[in-house]
């Protein structure tokens, strides 16, 4: 079956409402997700097998460890092997990333992974037999361009030389056993019979930075002893706080237990072992695993016993002298074999843990025997065995095997390792996969839907392609097609500014350009160096359809360029195309001499110009506006695991690794940790900025912009000096208004322009911003307005649960309703002004009534400069100052501790504040303090509950409650969290206030048309973090500002930004706002009388990169444009195609000589 066939027929099942006659259904899909390269597919070895993200991308990968079957060393040692998951399929990258694995093979009988040395990677220990030493392959983490680098073998430097016995090792496991937060190691190991004598394990302590000694002797003396030893754990058994080891012994009696069994060694608390206890005496134990399996925080046992397989259920614990089990002897007819290697995991995801036992006699050939793989369901603590002896097709021998989760699709997977090859076994059962996640709502969640991102449940591709509605004006229809590129389009706020700036200003040159008294604010003028000549133009048809030819032409062209690469791209190319058609115009039509008089002309020139332009404006657009320098300064933060225990520096900026990320434009991002999104955007050529506004700074070697620079934001700091004070009390306010979410708390708001609204200042220091806010209750104290202005009433009452509101307005706000960005969201809201009955279309509310193409394009120009210059500044100051998110500082925060009361053991300086029923401590007896009270002292916070609280989004609302502050999560789908970019400041504050300036002085009044703006939020359909709103709730704003300051309030409740990025936003919001419509209104004239343009005659022709020369770097770029046909840089003579005509006139024509 075909890759996408399978992925359609999972999707069908997910659908149907089937019933699972055999508990759980597997599919193999061994063909489909295994690829080898380094061994055979047919590999006959004896394989153990570990999983774990090594390159942390979100994906789980896999190292086998192989060797000669049984015991008798008749063959060299064998390579192991790197399996790197990618994309849900295993694919052998040994020799890429971990050659030393082929030129160092091993004997090797077990592996483990664990992070040795405490970088936050994760390193592999290998332990071998046949007098093999172990070996430890170093995790080399990755490069600045985040590439990861693979294994690197260190033993020699790393170990000691084991000399105490020799190394017949079986098993290894890994575990803090000293306290001194390094994870020590212990090997297991074994004497083929009683003739070999005692065996003597090893113990290996870490001094902390990954190096080890052999300290078993002193430590546990005689304790080490085994016979035949094949498995050993680490775990609190006894619940004391420290680590004790749990191994067996079998075939035959050695000292001090003079019986087989599974042998707990007591850890004192210094490391040191004296005292140990057989929980299981003359059985013969050959694996275990040690898990919870009935929930109630002890540690249970399940034994693997030659047939006779056990689970031993926890019933009391005396620390460091002896534990109470109750053992039940399974006699399941399945097992009746050795029995080898057992592993934990939810398979059915009702809560407990459910076991899968490999089965093949390791040292007695033949391997191929007709012992079998076994999987048994746990319900509430008691085993069943639901497959019994039927056959199926996943059914057969196996050495040992791994339970991962191969596609991300939140189902565990099974990977076999067996006599003759490996089985990838799929867990076939949508059915049971949480709906949480569920982002196109089509019913099938994300954890089994083949397309996540597509509503069609059977993975239709969307045929529909954007329309415009051709009653509008024809910058109207464009806007409108833009905005739905964008939509289809990667959520990126900066990048889609720009689009929305260029747009803007090739519909207004299209009309000005025909009106003697405006002026063209991009043909003609300079841009950082780049000019658009322009002769002027004179229509040759009457000008309503020459300016509706050129802005047609001229935004296909443009979009068309802009969007090639986007995720919808081929319905937005349809989608263009059709309206063409729809207008009557040939897209063929290529022509740019404008000089003819032609509008279509027109628009193929300006959008030519601008895609120029577009090339070199520090956007790196050629590169898909990629970074060039950045690189963060923490390591990845993995949502899904509780706590930040590697972040590095509370203040910058951290990623983060989601099993899935899916932008807010609802495309899926490969890699799941994202990069943070155009740092290095203060560079990028503006509008109306100046050189007055910039502040310049240097790291990296890199010039980093900062327009309208803020000053620093509030920096956290250990000992909770300077500024700390600020970010820790503005990180709290965050969880405390996380607190709000809650639609049945029981309380009212009214969210009426009566009671919000009217804020005439801000505050404008670091010290006092936090007076804008009630941290407590949440909302920003205003006076609201006494009267509506259009109607001489007061504004009535708008009563609303809290709950609700405050969700609507973290959704509503996020991207805007359908996702075209802060910046496309404002144009919505402009063109909802425009078609309001009661606008009257004067500029600034007075003179003559402008017709909609001319208010259209003068409003466009404004609000698309304003939006540029917002981005730039804004993400000017993130690039820079690289300040973390809530998610970042609340966890990493809660690592710490708490800040408030010095006399209690979990006090840090720079933790968490108190603050009763918001933020507390975890105590002894709280429903949060977990197995052996592991939560104890920990910080809780009275929050939104996640996305894991929610079984459906169309129905469950997650609610609020106490969790613990290391968990907490915004009130944000599980597949985003946080934008892939820094804090400070808050592009949504900066975007929203410059807008709100620009309406407001376009249109001449602070008002809405009516005197009141409206958006209506349906019960129960609005929300899709979860479900709601209860009930309908009807946002309501006075004035353009009074939204801005909605929006700025909403990234607040929603975990997105502390107080301290809000500010600051609102207040370059404003200078650029006005700013950016002043330049704009400067272009517009009066309509009467001519205006004088300063138009600049152009760079020369052949002066490529616009330094001024034609010189040798002009030749150059022309050789990397040569034969381009379509938007091409080097098109000096502007016939659509770059020739050596364009070298012979634009550039050796006048070579060496400065341009006019």
């Amino acid at each position: 079956m075909s890759q996408a066939t399978r992925l359609l027929a999972l999707a069908a099942f997910c659908l149907s409402n089937v019933s699972l006659g055999q508990w759980l259904e597997w599919d193999l899909q061994t063909d489909e997700r295994l690829q080898l390269t380094t061994v055979a597919n047919s590999d006959d070895e004896e394989k153990d097998i570990w999983p774990a993200d090594l390159d942390k991308d979100g994906w789980t990968d896999v190292i086998v460890v192989r060797k000669e079957p049984f015991s008798a060393a008749n063959e060299p040692p064998k390579s192991d092997l790197l399996l790197m998951n990618q994309n849900g399929v295993l694919a052998d990258m040994t020799s890429e990333l971990a050659p030393e694995f082929l030129s160092n093979p091993s004997f090797a009988r077990d592996v483990f992974v664990v992070d040795v040395d405490n970088d936050s990677w994760d390193d592999v220990v290998i332990v071998n037999t046949f007098n093999q030493q172990p070996m430890l392959y170093m995790n080399l983490g990755e490069d600045a361009s985040g590439q990861w680098l693979g294994l690197a073998d260190e033993s020699a430097d790393r170990l000691p030389t084991l000399t105490s016995d020799q190394p017949l090792i079986c098993a290894v496991w890994a575990g803090d056993l000293t306290g001194n937060g390094a994870q020590d190691l212990y090997f297991v190991n074994y004497r083929v019979n009683s003739g070999g004598g005692t065996a003597k394990d090893f113990l290996l302590i870490n001094d902390g930075t990954g190096y080890f000694s052999d300290e078993g002797a002193t430590r546990a003396g005689d304790l080490l002893n085994s016979a035949f030893g094949t498995a050993g754990q680490i775990h609190d058994m006894d619940g004391d706080g420290d680590l004790d080891i749990v191994k067996n012994t079998t075939l035959y009696n050695v000292f001090p237990w003079n019986s087989r069994g599974v042998i707990v060694l007591f850890n004192d608390g210094t490391g040191n072992f004296p005292t140990w206890q057989n929980l299981v005496p003359n059985a013969s134990p050959y694996m275990f695993e040690v898990v919870d399996f009935n929930g109630d925080g002890l540690l249970d046992l399940y034994v693997v016993d030659d047939g006779a397989d056990k689970v031993l259920t926890a019933t009391s614990h005396q620390a460091d002298v002896s534990l109470g089990f109750n053992t039940v002897n399974l006699g399941f007819s399945s097992s009746n074999g050795f029995g080898g290697n057992v592993h934990a995991a939810d398979l059915d995801l009702d809560g407990d843990l459910d076991v899968v036992v490999s089965d093949v006699d390791v040292d007695i050939p033949p391997c191929n025997s007709s012992r079998r793989m076994a999987i048994y369901e746990n319900v509430d603590g008691t085993f069943q065995d639901p497959y019994g002896n039927a056959n199926f097709d996943w059914v057969t021998n196996s050495y040992d095997v791994a339970l991962l989760d191969i596609n991300n699709d939140g189902l565990v997977d099974i990977l076999s390792g067996k006599c003759a090859g490996y089985d990838v076994i799929m867990s076939n059962n949508c059915a049971l996969a949480a709906s949480s996640a569920d982002y196109d709502l089509d019913g099938v969640p994300d954890a089994c839907d083949a397309c996540p991102t597509n509503p069609s449940p059977d993975c239709q591709e969307e045929t529909t392609f954007p329309e415009a509605n051709t009653g509008h004006s024809m910058a109207r229809q464009w806007n409108e097609l833009l905005l739905a590129s964008i939509r289809g389009d990667f959520a990126r706020p900066t990048v889609h500014a720009r689009n929305l700036w260029h747009s803007s200003m090739l519909m207004w040159d299209a009309w000005a350009a025909m009106d003697p008294s405006a002026c063209t604010a991009f043909l003609g003028q300079s841009y950082d160096g780049f000019t658009a000549s322009f002769d002027g133009f004179t229509p040759a048809t009457d000008v309503a359809t020459a300016r509706d030819e050129a802005i047609a032409f001229g935004m296909y062209r443009l979009l068309r360029h802009r969007f090639a690469n986007a995720p919808q791209a081929s319905n937005l190319l349809v989608g263009y195309d059709a309206h063409m058609a729809t207008l009557g115009y040939d897209v063929g039509f290529l022509d740019t001499d404008y000089s003819t008089g032609d509008g279509r002309a027109l628009g193929n020139y300006l959008a030519d110009r601008l895609i120029a332009f577009g090339l070199q404006d520090g956007s790196n657009e050629q590169n898909d506006y990629a970074n060039t320098v950045y690189t963060p300064s923490n390591p990845s933060l993995i949502v899904d695991l509780p706590g930040n225990p590697t972040v590095a520096d509370l203040n910058r900026w951290q990623p983060l690794t989601l099993d899935l990320f899916i932008d807010q434009s609802g495309n899926p991002i490969p890699g799941e940790t994202p990069p943070f999104l155009s740092p290095e955007w203060g560079q990028v050529t503006s509008w109306a900025l100046t050189d007055e506004d910039l502040t310049s700074y240097s790291r990296d070697g890199f010039e980093y912009k900062v327009y309208h620079d803020p000053g620093l934001p509030a920096l956290h700091s250990n000992d909770g000096t300077g500024t700390s004070d600020i970010y820790v009390d503005g990180h709290a306010m965050v969880a405390l208004w996380s607190g709000l979410l809650d639609p049945t708390d029981g309380v009212m708001w009214d969210i009426s322009p009566a009671s919000s609204g009217n804020r005439d200042s801000y505050p404008t220091t670091l010290e006092t911003y936090s007076s804008l806010y009630d941290p407590v209750n949440g909302g920003s104290p205003s006076p609201g307005h006494s009267v509506n202005p259009a109607t001489g009433s007061p504004y009535a009452p708008n009563m609303v649960p809290r709950g609700d509101y405050t969700r609507i307005l973290a959704e509503f706000w996020a991207d805007g309703p359908d996702s075209e960005t802060p910046p496309g969201h404002w144009f919505t809201i402009l063109n909802y002004v425009s078609d309001h009955p009661e606008l009257v279309k004067q500029f600034q509310g007075v003179g003559p009534v402008l017709d909609d193409l001319e208010w259209d394009v003068k409003a466009y120009l404004a609000l698309g400069g304003a939006m540029q210059d917002c981005a730039i500044a804004a993400w000017g100051a993130k690039g820079w100052y690289d300040s973390s998110r809530p998610v970042t500082a609340i966890r990493g925060m809660a690592e710490l501790g708490q800040s408030t009361d010095p006399s209690a053991d979990n006090y840090h300086p720079g933790g968490l504040p108190l603050v009763p029923g918001a933020i507390e401590t975890v105590l002894p007896g709280d429903p949060l303090a977990g197995a052996f009270g592991a939560n104890v002292g920990k910080i809780k916070v009275w929050a939104w509950q996640g996305s894991a609280a929610i079984n459906n989004v169309d129905t469950d609302f997650a609610g609020v409650g106490w969790v613990l502050a290391e968990s907490w999560e915004p009130y944000q789908r599980p597949s985003f969290v946080s934008p892939p970019f820094a804090g400070y400041v808050s592009g949504h504050s900066t975007f929203s206030r410059a807008a709100a300036e620009v309406l407001t002085a376009f249109t001449g009044d602070a008002y809405f048309p009516g005197g009141m703006g409206t958006f209506t939020a349906p019960a129960n359909e609005f929300l899709v973090f979860e479900d709601g709103p209860s009930v309908d709730v009807e946002l309501q704003w006075a004035t353009y500002r009074d939204a801005s300051d909605e929006c700025s309030l909403s990234r607040i409740y929603g975990g997105i930004h502390p107080y301290f990025d809000d500010v600051p936003g609102r207040l370059m919001g404003i200078d650029i706002g006005l700013d950016a419509f002043g330049r704009a209104a400067s272009f517009y004239g009066d309509g009467l009388t001519d205006l004088t343009c300063d138009v600049d005659p152009g760079t020369c022709p052949g002066d490529l990169d616009s330094d001024g020369f034609i010189i040798i770097g002009d030749v150059l770029m022309f050789l990397s444009d040569f034969g381009c046909t379509a938007n091409c840089v080097a098109d000096v003579n502007g016939d659509g195609t770059v020739t050596v005509q364009d070298l012979l006139d634009g550039i050796l024509a006048n070579f060496g000589q400065p341009c006019p």
